[in-house]
């Protein structure tokens, strides 16, 4: 093989510092370089050109890159704070309107506003999502600690929930162990559970159950959520509590997924001291736990 001589060098880092990677000056190429030039025992300075511009190039990017996530959680929290209003708006007045508190509804009028108000309530959620995502990574997230019942607000959790898993033939069980009052976030630990639950729902078949069990382990409260849907591949485990990423798995009713619902539940729960995992088997079902500190 061809020794890598200075010449070779200064010319991949004019090319790298450029802010130019044809293939032959890939930054893994410009590495391999160094290190063959290291290797050869080419001259000091040379080696060290190497490293100052390589540093000065990455920091440069990194900084970029920090801007650029920086306008890019200023953009969402913009366009999902101004949609969010409208969309309030719109799934109110079709609820209203679905009531029939403005008049009879034919048949075909009923399912026209049903389409809206399934359609605003999935956009809306979407919106919070990306609200939620946005003050987190912008690091104006902060939880508004109370101290209270977790057993209770699983329960109102969970009547909340049993209408829509009725819908599906799905029914609710609840396993609550009797905890003394812990401080936490009702808002944010509200919104993990809704997460939770409505997968579970989202996927499970028809006809099956959903356990919902809270226990005291470790100086912990844990929460655990079964269902008995397809499982979650081995490949998925890892991934599906990042911002985006989606199970292969398909939901049953073909409802919609927004990949974000599991990567704020991890964000909320780790803010509180806590942790949340999943426990899955292919054909047989997924365990999503998380814990809080129970404290003194």
């Amino acid at each position: 093989m061809r020794s890598v001589k200075s010449a070779d060098i200064n010319r991949l880092i004019e090319e790298y510092v450029g802010g130019e990677y044809p293939r032959e000056s890939h930054p893994a190429k410009l590495f391999s370089a160094l290190l063959e030039c290291w290797a050869l025992g080419e001259d000091r300075e040379c080696r060290n050109r190497v490293l100052n511009d390589v540093l000065l190039k990455n920091g440069m990017v990194i900084n970029q890159l920090v801007e650029l996530n920086h306008l890019k959680n200023k953009f969402l929290g913009t366009v999902a704070h101004d949609l969010r209003n409208p969309l309030i708006s719109i799934r109110g007045l079709s609820e209203i309107i679905l009531t029939e508190a403005v008049g009879p509804l034919t048949e075909e009028q009923r399912e026209y506003i049903n389409i809206i108000n399934t359609a605003s309530s999935g956009m809306l959620k979407l919106v919070n999502d990306l609200l939620d995502i946005s003050v987190i990574e912008s690091g104006r997230f902060e939880l508004q600690l109370k101290s209270g019942s977790l057993g209770k607000l699983i329960s109102e959790r969970i009547r909340v929930h049993r209408v829509i898993a009725e819908e599906k033939n799905i029914t609710l069980h609840q396993d609550l162990m009797e905890l003394p009052d812990i401080s936490f976030d009702p808002d944010r630990i509200a919104r993990v559970l809704d997460n939770l639950l409505s997968n579970a729902i989202k996927f499970s078949p028809s006809g099956t159950d959903i356990h919902v069990s809270l226990k005291r382990e470790k100086g912990m409260a844990r929460v655990s959520v079964t269902d008995e849907g397809p499982g979650i591949p081995m490949e998925d485990r890892c991934t599906i509590f990042e911002e985006f990423e989606k199970s292969k798995t398909l939901p049953t009713g073909g409802e919609k997924s927004t990949g974000l619902g599991l990567a704020i539940a991890r964000k909320i729960i780790e803010a509180h001291g806590g942790n949340v995992h999943v426990e899955s088997q292919v054909e047989l079902g997924s365990t999503f736990h998380f814990t809080l500190p129970m404290g003194n």
